[in-house]
């Protein structure tokens, strides 16, 4: 009884606030956001089903011993809003989707090296709750199963992978039947990505030649930035929140967060968390790092002390180099050698690390404009660990 009377009451607040939209706009305009608020579960129950896409025009390079494939595959989770008969606080497996015949945001999530599709539930479970339609995959040879071992050089194939996913979900939009048959909105699509995700959402949101210009809003989380020119951002205006850890001692903070958000043109948005690790924004990190000096630890343990993350200049090359906005620039080894400082408690730094992801979404793919005000006014003060700097 108090799960149903607790999904009423999400349900219900978000019809009053759907109705003050539809009239004005009069309970946005009166109820301002705090903290807590939006740490709640949105008010829709979450599905997830699993499909396979595959990319019959790429292929799969080689990876060691493993001789590649004529094609890419990328078996993709999807999370959307589910019926209320499903499970509130957790997510409910091929769940029916929430009637009503609505139209729903599109977000492309990115693992990062060795992640998994599945790895960032904490991220991915929220945004659906709030009524967003969150895809991830496991790309070919970076995920932690890939064949072989991850290679990060794939990297440069992912941001096709995701406009392959795109094009993919959007089909099964347009299908006239199916899960999400008509449930897409194909003018807000956004994309998210942790770490080499985060490069992959880069990539795939504002390189000159591989961008797909259909994305509306972006988040990066981590992800490495050192390389890039204002060549690379041209005179592209794609909202953005970058999201980092000053303490990261695998993505190191000062090259890559500051300098993106000097290259990116507004509206752009950097939230940075005192003394978030690289590791802490890992979905297992809250279970298993937990009360550790340091998260990164961990991370540079699985990575090899100190990495150089392979032949970078290789990388570059392949993805257009200079003309295209790609130098080697000033990017430091990840896990350089000497002590970690005291990092916060990975849960924290999920908890941040929503707080500036869900109200992003909201302002630049629903148009809330106190989810944009809590991002602007209200976020950095109510959060001693997060600093906010943002150019409009």
């Amino acid at each position: 009884m108090h799960i149903r009377l607790q999904r009423l009451a999400r349900v219900w607040l978000f019809a009053l606030v759907s109705l003050g939209n539809g009239c004005g706009g009069t309970v946005e305009e009166t109820q301002p956001l705090d903290s807590a608020a939006v740490l709640q579960r949105g008010p829709n129950a979450v599905g997830v089903t699993t499909v396979e896409f595959v990319d019959t025009s790429r292929p799969t390079m080689p990876n060691g011993s493993y001789e590649g494939a004529p094609t890419r595959t990328l078996v993709t989770e999807i999370w959307y809003p589910a019926t209320p008969d499903a499970d509130v606080d957790d997510e409910t497996r091929d769940a029916a989707f929430l009637p009503g015949g609505q139209r729903y945001p599109l977000i492309v999530y990115s693992h990062g090296f060795m992640g998994t599709r599945a790895g960032e539930t904490y991220i991915v479970q929220q945004l659906a709750s709030y009524g967003y339609i969150v895809a991830s995959a496991d790309y070919p040879l970076t995920n932690f199963n890939a064949p072989e071992r991850p290679n990060g050089a794939d990297v440069v194939n992912q941001p096709a992978d995701v406009k392959f996913l795109i094009d993919q979900l959007l089909a099964l939009d347009s299908a006239p039947s199916g899960l999400l048959a008509r449930h897409i909105d194909h003018d807000r699509i956004g994309l998210a990505g942790l770490s080499l995700g985060g490069l992959t959402t880069y990539l795939a949101a504002f390189h000159p030649t591989l961008r797909d210009p259909r994305v509306r809003a972006v988040a990066a989380i981590a992800g490495p930035g050192c390389f890039f020119t204002p060549a690379f951002f041209g005179d592209r205006r794609v909202p953005l929140m970058i999201v980092h850890g000053d303490i990261d001692a695998i993505v190191p903070y000062q090259q890559s967060a500051p300098a993106v958000f000097a290259g990116a043109n507004a509206p752009k948005y950097l939230a940075t968390i005192t003394g978030g690790s690289h590791t802490g924004f890992a979905g297992v990190a809250s279970i298993l790092f937990g009360g550790l000096h340091n998260p990164d630890s961990v991370g540079c343990a699985q990575l090899g002390r100190p990495s150089t993350g392979g032949n970078n200049e290789e990388l570059l090359r392949q993805l257009g180099g200079a003309e295209a906005g790609l130098v080697r620039g000033d990017c430091p080894p990840a896990c350089a050698p000497g002590p970690q400082p005291k990092a916060i408690e990975p849960a924290r730094q999920h908890e941040l690390a929503l707080l500036t992801l869900v109200p992003f979404f909201e302002a630049y793919l629903r148009d809330s404009r106190r989810h944009r005000q809590f991002l602007e006014d209200a976020l950095a003060g109510e959060n001693p660990e997060l600093s906010v700097e943002y150019q409009l």
